[in-house]
């Protein structure tokens, strides 16, 4: 039920991004001031991400190795995260949060009512003990399903894009 409602959010943030390059997403995701998302690449360069979901994402955009640094609100230390091959290494409890009803119609709005909401937590306990002080009802997913839905969505966001520079059809 959580992946079914975690999808069709995704699909609803994501649908004015079809025909884009996946390339033009990941500038989106960047933040030029320091955030709770550190990513590096195994080439050594290091952005911030505007919410945990960005830093997932960025794995399958960059197609790299990857070490993400998230910091659930209220720790004081960061989980650390790696991908490697497409695998994504991560405490085997641990849960992504979204919120159940951001506004969506804007990146502005996005980045708002939805990107501040989106965490990881080392497990659903942690989550519990953050809600009673979440501004807005927020839902958990397994991290590791939510890593698969986000290749799932970049996939197919850059394989339209592809259609996109070719006549934006097969026909």
């Amino acid at each position: 039920m959580t992946s079914t409602l975690f999808t069709d959010l995704l699909n609803d943030l994501f649908v004015s991004r079809e025909g884009q390059t996946p390339d033009r997403m990941l500038r989106d995701f960047l933040s030029f001031t320091p955030t709770a998302h550190v990513v590096r690449t195994q080439s050594g360069v290091r952005f911030f991400t505007r919410c945990a979901l960005d830093a997932l994402l960025a794995a399958w955009i960059l197609d790299e190795n990857l070490e993400i640094e998230t910091l659930p609100p209220g720790d004081t230390s960061p989980l650390r995260l790696t991908v490697r091959h497409g695998q994504l290494h991560a405490p085997e409890g641990a849960v992504l949060t979204f919120p159940e009803r951001p506004d969506t119609d804007t990146a502005g709005e996005i980045h708002e009512t939805f990107c501040p909401y989106v965490n990881v937590f080392p497990d659903e306990q942690a989550h519990q003990t953050w809600t009673p002080i979440s501004p807005v009802p927020t839902t958990t997913i397994r991290l590791q399903d939510a890593f698969s839905i986000s290749q799932d969505l970049v996939d197919r966001l850059a394989y339209l894009s592809v259609l996109e520079e070719h006549g934006g059809g097969c026909c």
